[in-house]
């Protein structure tokens, strides 16, 4: 038996991604959904026939360059007396799990954001680990942590974006890179300034993802 294929998102230009080798895909209801090697997933927003492509991106003027976003695509960091909490805010999807988890540490609309000695460090590192855009990263006792152990997936989150797990290789001929391939959020409303990945854009432009 031959080597079993690595799954691959191909970033197509104005177009869909191109899904190849894939074997779990779920819905927003948390419904399997029946794969084939290569698929079209659409991230224009439009199609009738979510989650795959049906040629709406051709009629609604889609596209997908990459604009002007409002955080730069670094990371900072903020130490504190056990935990370092990394954060790239470029890559944030704004599920919110980190605010609504830990509000003590994770504070939204404060400067600084992030108190990383709010609350006992392996709690941040468990709610971290929930982080579904690669956003957050921990160092704890000496070691980085950003990568956690799962079998290849994508999954919709309602009215919101993909989340790719498990290792998928991003191909992007623009040259853009997952904070880590284990775990990143893709755009599904065709509305974020930072294509191909998701901003949060699906929250302000009430995206519906109109699955029964």
């Amino acid at each position: 038996m031959g080597e079993e294929k690595k799954p691959v998102i191909k970033v197509s230009k104005d177009g869909p991604f191109i899904v190849k080798d894939l074997k779990t895909i779920r819905n927003s209801k948390g419904v399997f959904i029946e794969t084939s090697p290569f698929m079209a997933l659409c991230r224009c927003g439009d199609t009738e026939n979510k989650p795959f492509c049906d040629g709406a991106h051709l009629h609604n003027d889609f596209s997908g360059k990459k604009e002007t976003g409002k955080y730069p695509d670094k990371i900072e960091s903020f130490e504190g007396k056990e935990i370092i909490i990394h954060d790239n805010r470029a890559v944030c999807s704004h599920i919110g799990h980190c605010i609504l988890k830990l509000p003590g540490v994770f504070m939204k609309g404060e400067k600084p954001w992030i108190d990383p000695d709010a609350s006992d460090p392996e709690e941040i590192a468990r709610v971290i680990r929930t982080c579904p855009s690669g956003a957050l990263s921990y160092t704890f006792k000496g070691l980085l942590h950003k990568d956690y152990p799962h079998d290849p997936e994508i999954f919709m989150v309602k009215n919101g974006p993909y989340h790719a797990i498990g290792g998928i290789e991003l191909e992007d001929k623009e040259g853009a890179r997952p904070e880590t391939l284990d775990h990143y959020a893709l755009c599904r409303c065709g509305k974020s300034k930072n294509k191909p990945f998701c901003d949060g854009k699906h929250i302000e432009t009430e995206f519906k993802d109109r699955i029964n």
